[in-house]
């Protein structure tokens, strides 16, 4: 953490939003925030949005995309269109426009 500021926010970030003090809490707090062995349940439509250099969570989006069973999208923001980072920050207007495209035709049905 002393070399790599983004180790330093994930970890200061993490302890103050799970309300813990220490690494090992962290690690045992976010243990049980996953979607494995219950994506299958989920049967509305769903829209999955991945970035292309998603620096915390690269792989997620297209894992839980592969597990779902029901209708489902999966958007991607690519780095040439400066919405490839984490949050598809850099293309705000790109990422409102695909996603309430998408609502659109999702709820025109």
């Amino acid at each position: 953490m002393a070399q790599n500021t983004t180790a330093r926010w994930v970890v200061r970030n993490g302890r103050w939003t799970f309300g813990v003090s220490g690494i090992d809490e962290l690690v045992r707090a976010t243990e049980a925030y996953t979607m494995a062995g219950i994506a299958d349940r989920i049967t509305c439509p769903t829209l999955v949005l991945d970035a292309e250099n998603d620096q915390f969570f690269k792989g997620q989006p297209q894992r839980l995309f592969d597990e779902l069973t029901c209708q489902k999208e999966l958007i991607s923001f690519r780095e040439d269109e400066g919405a490839g980072e984490h949050c598809h920050e850099g293309a705000l207007a790109l990422f409102h426009q695909r996603t309430f495209d998408w609502l659109d035709t999702v709820l025109a049905d």
